[in-house]
């Protein structure tokens, strides 16, 4: 197995359950869009001036004291299963991964930093912090973004902001995006009406990895759609009231859950899942998320799961199918993914 993926540690900081409402909010990003003065946008660049971006963005991060011991990676010199590990702990997009130009990432020893670097944008700067805490990752995202805007010329337009290559992104090329589990809404239906909700407040949803991804276990990426026309604090306060808003209604759907008939058959499921986690000999991924979404849910609700949010959030990660591979440090089949991930989850809940 690569060495780089044993330079990553088990447990993720940000993934432990903190910040507020831990029960609902897995964990806050804050990501900045920028692209670099006299250069072209990735997708128009030739090879080698995007070789040179990533030297100079590597400088730059070296240079700012804020990646001490952090991971330099070339994406060119990674293999498929280090681009899916990364993909798992949201430190590269799929886009990215599947890049075949000069592109790089730069990441933070203990993972709460990160820099992509020329995938859609020359730079996407991100912080991700545990639980529901946007304005402490907005706080750190900023810093990052201006120590590395000291030694790198970001393209700029008074009229627009920051220029971008996507034109969604320009102004402030902020987003900030929760990602919240919400299963007692899905439960009940509610979560079509709430998506076409938040569609008319400027807010999108998107699936775990983000755009283009889709749901698993009831966890969606709430963000902005734009990036333009405010501050990035009135966009951290717009996003504040909108997330708070979900976690009422989420409270909402699972006192419902709790109530008449419906808690013998909210119970009921919730404890079937906890036993197939805790006893089946192959469970897919997606069969992991769907069970591990009731359970977490039960925890939510009061029940005891033998678990806490932690190592609820902790398995979500551990159990990708990169992830498994990295625990067994080889590489394995779809069935021995599964019969891994059982056999790891037995001996961690039993």
């Amino acid at each position: 197995m690569a060495e780089l993926l044993k330079s990553f540690r088990p447990d993720v900081t940000w993934a432990n359950a903190g910040g507020a409402w831990p029960d609902m909010i897995f964990s806050t990003r804050v990501r900045f869009a920028r692209n670099l003065e006299g250069f072209a946008f990735a997708n128009r660049a030739a090879a080698d001036r995007l070789a040179e971006i990533r030297r100079l963005v590597f400088a730059a991060a070296r240079e700012s004291g804020m990646f001490p011991r952090g991971h330099y990676l070339k994406m060119e010199a990674l293999g498929p299963l280090e681009k899916s590990f990364l993909a798992e702990r949201h430190h590269i997009s799929p886009v990215l991964a599947s890049s075949v130009l000069p592109s790089g990432a730069v990441i933070s020893n203990d993972e709460d930093l990160s820099v992509m670097i020329n995938e859609e944008d020359h730079l996407r700067l991100q912080c991700l912090s545990a639980g529901f805490a946007i304005e402490d990752a907005l706080r750190s995202a900023l810093k990052l973004d201006e120590v590395l805007g000291g030694n790198l010329r970001y393209s700029f337009a008074e009229q627009f902001g920051f220029l971008t290559a996507c034109p969604a992104n320009a102004g402030t090329g902020i987003r900030i995006s929760c990602l919240a589990h919400l299963p007692a809404m899905a439960r009940l239906g509610r979560m079509p009406a709430a998506l076409e909700s938040l569609s008319r407040l400027g807010v999108i949803a998107r699936g775990i990895y983000g755009e283009g991804t889709y749901v698993l276990g009831d966890f969606y990426q709430i963000a902005n759609a734009a990036c333009l026309g405010r501050s990035e604090e009135a966009f951290s306060r717009n996003m504040d009231k909108v997330i708070r808003n979900l976690i009422r209604q989420e409270i909402g759907a699972r006192e419902l859950l709790m109530k008449g008939a419906a808690k013998l058959k909210t119970e009921d499921a919730v404890f079937r899942a906890l036993g197939v986690l805790r006893h089946a000999r192959a469970v897919s991924y997606n069969e992991f998320m769907q069970n591990m979404s009731l359970a977490r849910m039960g925890a939510a609700m009061g029940w005891n799961m033998g678990l806490d949010f932690s190592t609820f959030n902790q398995l979500t990660l551990l159990m990708q199918p990169a992830h498994i591979q990295a625990a067994a440090g080889r590489a394995l089949t779809p069935a021995g993914r599964d019969a891994f991930r059982a056999d790891y989850l037995r001996k961690k809940l039993n």
